[in-house]
């Protein structure tokens, strides 16, 4: 069977229990009174069973598929992957980049409710994303001004 012919089939398998395992949610299946007594019952358990279930495919495949391409053009044109190789390496020195100038230090933080106090690996993994992320914007929007510019004096 072909690729597509699975994953439909697997599309429609997943469907019909996502909705057989709502329905029994929804409609209370056992007749329970309170949110106590479904979590007792393990509706609830099964329904976020179900949904942990379909995230973790949904992450699988979101990352196998896109491997699986990569290997197969590399394996059909390996002169065509040379692109995907280089925007992988800018992304990887965006993030080193980013790390590198993030602040592990607690002095920016407000005090948390719960007394909860963030290690300072944790802060500096939280400022290298944030650090990341205004690098990444800052280009686009430079991309952006740079397409404009040169579209009026083409």
């Amino acid at each position: 069977m072909q690729l597509r012919k699975i994953l439909g089939l697997l599309t429609i398998v997943l469907f019909a229990v996502t909705v057989v395992i709502m329905v029994m949610f929804y409609t209370q299946v056992v007749p329970l009174s309170g949110m106590t007594e479904q979590m007792e019952h393990g509706v609830t358990d099964m329904t976020m069973g179900w949904a942990y279930v379909l995230f973790g495919l949904c992450a699988l495949l979101a990352i196998a598929f896109p491997v699986w391409e990569f290997v197969k053009q590399l394996i059909d044109d390996p002169k065509s992957v040379i692109k995907t190789v280089v925007t992988i390496a800018v992304i990887a020195i965006v993030f080193f980049i980013a790390y590198a100038i993030a602040d592990g230090s607690i002095n920016s933080i407000l005090p948390l409710a719960d007394n909860n106090v963030p290690t300072e690996g944790e802060l500096k993994w939280s400022g290298a994303g944030l650090n990341a992320l205004y690098i990444i914007l800052g280009l686009s929007v430079i991309a952006v001004i740079y397409a404009e510019v040169a579209k009026k004096f083409n």
